[in-house]
């Protein structure tokens, strides 16, 4: 086991939902259960997602070809080689399953998964600018996979760095990053020609 969320009570580096701590697995590498060329590296661990059928903290991968997708905790701990399918998941009370099982989610992304990968790519980019206040001349490209299957391209454009109920700027809060960018392509890739 990693952690277990609900004895332990990890905390997020303020402002983010970016777990503030190490849990060692920063770095990590395994190949995809499903396409024995790709292979995935764990960057960081996320906060757990309030309602998700499958709890706990959630990991950022990275590929060799730079897509970025998300894990969930129990799938990654199989994935480590932490935990093998039938054992119990204790922080869970569920067992574990198999990249072959039905309830098996592995890497995919939701909403608010890329949320956070549009924060952190916004924090990355502010880094870069005087007083931390981003221009409209800026644009966010990222690979992202989706699904098993399901991969694309997105490209995001700068609507503005203000803040929609006061007019300041910068805003630098996670929860009006949609006020700030714009989805304005996403396009499907395959990864195999990428």
């Amino acid at each position: 086991m990693l952690i277990n969320v609900y004895r332990d009570q990890p905390t997020a580096i303020p402002g983010t939902r970016v777990l503030n701590g190490q849990l060692g697995i920063e770095g990590y590498q395994f190949v995809d259960p499903f396409d024995a060329k790709r292979v995935w590296q764990v960057e960081r661990a996320y906060m757990p997602i309030t309602g998700r059928a499958v709890g706990g903290i959630r990991a950022k991968l990275r590929d060799q070809k730079g897509f970025v997708t998300f894990c969930n905790q129990r799938d990654l701990e199989v994935l480590l080689g932490v935990a093998q399918p039938g054992e119990l998941c204790v922080w869970l009370d569920d067992g574990y399953v198999s990249p072959t099982d039905d309830d098996w989610l592995g890497m995919i992304c939701d909403d608010e998964d890329l949320r956070d990968d549009l924060f952190e790519r916004e924090c990355v980019l502010r880094m870069q600018m005087p007083l931390s206040i981003l221009t409209t001349e800026y644009d966010i490209a990222r690979r992202v996979h989706m699904e098993r299957h399901y991969d694309v391209e997105d490209l995001f454009v700068l609507l503005g760095d203000v803040a929609p109920e006061t007019g300041t700027s910068p805003d630098v809060r996670i929860e009006t990053i949609e006020h700030r960018w714009m989805r304005a392509e996403r396009r499907r890739v395959r990864w195999e020609k990428s």
